[in-house]
């Protein structure tokens, strides 16, 4: 049953807490980005403090290469054992581009300093999407040039190695100012967090997310 009046039972069915709150990401999806985030600022600081003497052996450059190998091990097991089609589904939706993101792109193309229209996003806007793709290149670059700094003795890649790790620094930088410090999106980190955000949120940020959840409710409890 859909249409309008699919929706009014939809609403008139919810409980008071579900709404005013709506699940965002599951347990999977949550580990997965904070295993993330944990294994990348590791990395990325135990290389900053190496600076270009990664050929040295040491304590250092053992956990610095421990996090790298530990963010694919710790990936590899939250798709093995975890909810595999939630952590899919997101990781489509977050690498992905779709017609409200291009509507999005249109928009800042057209008229970069006047009024834009608003778009109902879907699970990330277009500038999440951004920046993960920018932070998963720069996390590429920075593995490819270690690589190759550890073959080459720590002599012909440490430098554009070191340069990889400043750049995706400043991303994971930018990633934490976002969640945490600008108020008009650090409700995201609850989501994150909890697994859930307020409805009133998630309508005016991600609208579009929020009207296909509405759509879908049983496919989105088994995605849980």
């Amino acid at each position: 049953m859909t249409g309008p009046g699919a929706v009014k039972e939809r609403v008139q069915s919810r409980t008071p807490d579900e709404a005013e709150w709506v699940s965002r990401f599951g347990l999977t999806e949550r580990f997965a980005h904070w295993w993330t985030v944990l294994m990348v600022a590791v990395a990325l600081g135990t290389g900053l403090a190496l600076g270009d003497d990664e050929a040295e052996s040491g304590p250092l450059l053992t956990v610095h290469w421990g996090a790298v190998v530990l963010l694919g091990t710790g990936l590899l097991a939250a798709l093995v054992l975890g909810n595999t089609r939630a952590l899919l589904r997101a990781a489509a939706q977050l690498f992905s581009v779709d017609r409200r993101d291009a509507l999005w792109i249109r928009d800042h193309v057209r008229r970069p300093l006047g009024d834009r229209d608003r778009h109902e996003y879907g699970m990330f806007n277009p500038a999440q999407k951004g920046l993960a793709w920018a932070l998963s290149a720069a996390v590429a670059v920075v593995i490819y040039t270690g690589i190759r700094a550890l073959s080459a003795g720590g002599d012909d890649a440490a430098g554009p190695h070191a340069t990889a790790v400043v750049v995706a620094a400043v991303l994971l930088g930018a990633h934490v100012f976002m969640a945490v410090v600008n108020p008009s999106t650090n409700h995201a980190l609850v989501g994150m967090v909890f697994g859930r955000v307020r409805r009133s949120w998630a309508a005016r940020h991600h609208g579009g997310w929020l009207d296909d959840l509405e759509d879908r409710p049983d496919e989105a409890r088994r995605d849980r």
